[in-house]
């Protein structure tokens, strides 16, 4: 079948002369990285990826709206561009703030999460920021970054964002669970809590605890479920083994989904409630 066939029948995006990209790739993240392939030939030796691009190659989460279109910076001076496929902004770049990354010139792990920060709501930039600390970046350098940025848009929501990260986050679902904790008035918890039986031995680590009322809860973001139906079942006969022992120990437990984050009211009602219980059960007991 031809090129020109195919881009008519959606089957891949001509992004430049002899430049496509397959949309057939269900992965967004890989179809983006096939993007970064087919533009990265356009950029002149001082263009550098960045943002949600080079959050790609970093490993942060990326959100499927930024993904359309290749994101980098020239440091050179004059204007910017933007186009269906590709975002070049124009800033300094000092260089500590330019790394390699899967062969290609990328902004710093420190640098790019603070440009994802910027450019997010304040949920999003939390995960970002969690995210980056859990893949090791430095603090001091991610508040150097910061204090740069002092003049750019977005960077109120980034400096709030960074005081709230903690590296401690695990997943996306774990990041927001925390953010809308605080924005309902929940009392915060401690995160990664290792559970042991009544004898010590261990029994498993728990997104949150909130260890006064002997309650831990969990994001259950599904994708543990995921495989063939022998798998899937394995997995969740070991969910069950694992929650009753936890339950055996003297731990209440809370679950909540992504359809729950998206209902703060009813989010903060099911946490308060589990809270309110083992209260309750604890003084009868």
């Amino acid at each position: 079948m031809s090129l020109t066939r195919q881009v008519r029948q959606g089957g891949i995006v001509r992004i430049r002369h002899g430049g496509y990209v397959d949309t057939r790739v269900d992965d967004v993240r890989e179809r983006h990285r096939q993007l970064i392939a087919a533009t990265w030939p356009l950029f002149g030796p001082d263009t550098v990826l960045s943002h949600a691009s080079a959050a790609v190659l970093h490993g942060l989460p990326t959100w499927d709206a930024q993904l359309a279109g290749v994101s980098a910076v020239r440091p050179d001076g004059g204007h910017g561009r933007k186009g269906r496929f590709l975002h070049v902004r124009v800033a300094a770049l000092p260089p500590g703030d330019v790394v390699e990354r899967a062969g290609y010139r990328t902004t710093s792990l420190e640098r790019t999460a603070i440009d994802q920060a910027c450019v997010l709501r304040f949920d999003r930039a939390v995960a970002t920021l969690d995210a980056a600390l859990h893949l090791g970046a430095d603090p001091a350098s991610l508040a150097a970054v910061v204090a740069d940025a002092r003049r750019r848009h977005g960077v109120g929501i980034a400096r709030a964002a960074l005081r709230f990260a903690d590296g401690r986050s695990e997943s996306v679902g774990e990041s927001l669970s925390r953010v809308l904790m605080a924005q309902v008035g929940l009392p915060a918890p401690e995160l990664q809590v290792d559970l042991h039986d009544r004898h010590g031995v261990w029994i498993a680590r728990s997104d949150f605890g909130w260890l006064d009322q002997w309650v831990i809860g969990e994001f259950d973001g599904r994708v543990k479920y995921l495989g063939t139906p022998e798998e899937v079942a394995r997995t969740v006969m070991r969910e069950k083994a694992r929650e009753q022992a936890i339950r055996d120990a003297g731990w209440s437990v809370v679950r909540w989904t992504w359809t729950d984050l998206g209902d703060p009211a009813g989010f903060r009602s099911r946490i308060e409630s589990a809270l309110a219980l083992a209260a309750r059960g604890r003084l009868a007991s």
